[in-house]
């Protein structure tokens, strides 16, 4: 690393550590209210974002918006993001006790009866509400049986920063480069593994339908559900109207293998992915609109 991106580094870092320190001494309410802020004004000067998230609008709900509906939902998401950021750099206010105040758990018996089967839980994570918060929720829920797989930032001292925050009560982070081994190897000690999955996958990807739009999508955690018997839950974070949250966890679902594995892969991914599309129609200003989620086309296409 050359001497400039060093300095450029530990600029960045010092900068996230002054406004975590800021944003923590804030009463949370006006945390809030700062971010709300923050949040248009990253919806006017972030261009390239902006346009990506009316196009990804447009692809998804089409002349069922007008232009007006489509601008407060962009707008709205970027908003979101921002206070998912800045309840992030909070996070060290929270514990096993208190969290309790600001989230609320629906389907907390279904993570509990999925790993009563011994084999290992696989959690499908998207983009979603405050979704950086689901690392705190899961690692006071099951103590030390959550793992969850991030990519590392370039930035080392950012990156040890981010990830003390999300292992902050318990849960562990796998990084990308040893996710199968390390996944597998949390299967197979009766743990819960989370993936943030409903990203673009570029090449590697699997294609499935998505607002009606092929969509690389992970093949990991369906691919690894079906190696390995782990039944999978479909997990995902909800903020309220007073930021506040509500974290659903749905029953475990069991996946059924043919003699096709690579169409199991698909039939099953798809229907995670549908399970997600149905909360982005009902909450559509909470999904992450900012990336280029079609990126990615099939070939023929």
């Amino acid at each position: 690393m050359s001497t400039r991106s060093k300095w450029k580094d530990s600029f960045v870092y010092l900068l996230v550590l002054v406004f975590s320190w800021v944003f923590q001494v804030l009463p949370k309410k006006f945390a809030m209210f700062l971010a709300t802020g923050i949040g248009r004004l990253l919806y006017l000067t972030l261009k390239k974002r902006r346009e990506i998230a009316h196009n990804n609008l447009q692809i998804a709900f089409g002349n069922d918006l007008s232009d007006e509906e489509r601008q407060k939902i962009c707008k709205a998401s970027f908003v979101n993001f921002s206070k998912t950021v800045i309840e992030f750099l909070r996070f060290t206010k929270l514990n096993p006790e208190n969290i309790w105040d600001e989230v609320t758990v629906e389907g907390s018996e279904h993570i509990d009866a999925a790993l009563a089967e011994e084999k290992g839980v696989i959690v499908f994570l998207p983009h979603f509400g405050n979704w950086e918060l689901l690392s705190l929720v899961y690692g006071a829920l099951i103590p030390n049986r959550g793992k969850a797989i991030a990519f590392p930032l370039k930035n080392e001292k950012l990156n040890a920063f981010i990830w003390r925050r999300r292992e902050y009560l318990s849960l562990e982070i796998i990084p990308k480069q040893h996710a199968v081994r390390e996944t597998l190897r949390a299967l197979k000690d009766k743990k819960a593994v989370g993936f943030f999955a409903d990203q673009n996958a570029g090449e590697q990807g699997v294609f499935v339908d998505f607002f009606g739009k092929p969509a690389s999508t992970a093949r990991g955690p369906v691919t690894i559900a079906l190696k390995t018997g782990a039944p999978i839950i479909f997990s995902l974070d909800i903020r309220l109207p007073n930021d506040k949250h509500r974290v659903y966890i749905s029953p475990p679902i069991h996946l059924e293998e043919s003699d096709d594995t690579e169409k199991d892969v698909e039939k099953w991914t798809k229907k995670l992915m549908g399970m997600l599309e149905e909360y982005i129609k009902e909450y559509p200003d909470q999904w992450l609109w900012l990336h280029n989620r079609w990126k990615t086309q099939p070939k023929s296409e």
